[in-house]
């Protein structure tokens, strides 16, 4: 359980580190090839979905969004946490 927890560790805040990578450079090269190249990702998980009953609304859903930036991110978040590790 204690490894499970690490991973999600790892992935979150190399998640949040490839979000900053990817703000970083869309300041950097605003426009232009490399700007999509940043920006393309991939989008997966459940939708929204939405259940009414009159009463309550509950609405649930989980989506990942990776993109190259976010995947950097988690490759750099893993390797300082294998060096910290050691």
């Amino acid at each position: 359980m204690k490894n499970a927890l690490h991973v999600v560790v790892v992935v979150v805040v190399g998640s949040l580190l490839g979000l900053f990578i990817g703000k970083l450079l869309n300041i950097w090269f605003p426009a232009g090839q490399i700007n999509a190249l940043i920006n393309t990702g991939i989008n997966t998980g459940l939708t929204p979905t939405t259940v009414d009953l009159n009463l309550v609304e509950f609405t649930a859903g989980l989506v990942f969004k990776f993109n190259i930036a976010s995947i950097l991110g988690i490759f750099i978040s893993a390797v300082i946490y294998k060096q910290l590790v050691k």
